[in-house]
């Protein structure tokens, strides 16, 4: 091999043999894709794709409720899209479609529901994020509880407005789920 032929200080290493049954988990997966199980109710044999297109210079958090039928962004799953299209793989048992919770402003967010192979796409707005869909059975819905809870990442045109998601604390109110 090319390996082989090469000058002992080139570039060019053999792993370790350490190394060669190593499992680096870090690079397993698709792009946004998880594997969850806390309890044997969460045991999930169906999975949904969400296609999420991000149009934004930096990344977008994205929280995925671990029970769909009782959904909640409160100990969800944090998913950080980076610019361009993705994919994030959730499991399911009885709701087929996945529940996405997005920041969208300092006091507002998003409830998105996103039936397998479901499009969402998310672009800057003046003051935080504007999530949109062309797919008619994708719902996107306002965020009943405190959005202060969902955490999200400063867009530029909010950072040019000196607005920041982590300036504003939860309210010490009940949070609906």
């Amino acid at each position: 091999s090319f390996c082989d032929q090469a000058p002992k200080d080139s570039l060019c290493r053999r792993p370790k043999r350490s190394d060669r049954n190593r499992c680096d988990r870090g690079t397993m997966g698709l792009s946004g894709s998880h594997l969850h199980c806390e309890n044997v109710r969460d045991v999930s044999p169906f999975q949904t794709e969400i296609i999420v297109t991000n149009h934004m210079q930096t990344p977008v958090v994205i929280i995925e409720a671990k029970q769909h039928g009782n959904a909640s962004p409160i100990g969800g799953i944090q998913h950080s899209v980076p610019p361009g299209e993705h994919a994030i793989m959730s499991g399911y048992l009885k709701e087929p479609r996945a529940t996405l919770f997005i920041r969208t402003g300092l006091h507002e967010a998003k409830t998105v529901l996103v039936p397998n192979l479901g499009r969402i796409s998310i672009s800057a707005a003046p003051h935080g994020l504007k999530v949109e869909t062309v797919d008619e059975k994708v719902s996107i819905e306002d965020y009943e509880g405190d959005a202060a809870v969902i955490k999200g990442a400063d867009t530029v045109p909010m950072l040019l407005h000196n607005e920041h998601f982590k300036d504003v604390s939860p309210s010490t109110h009940k949070i609906p789920a």
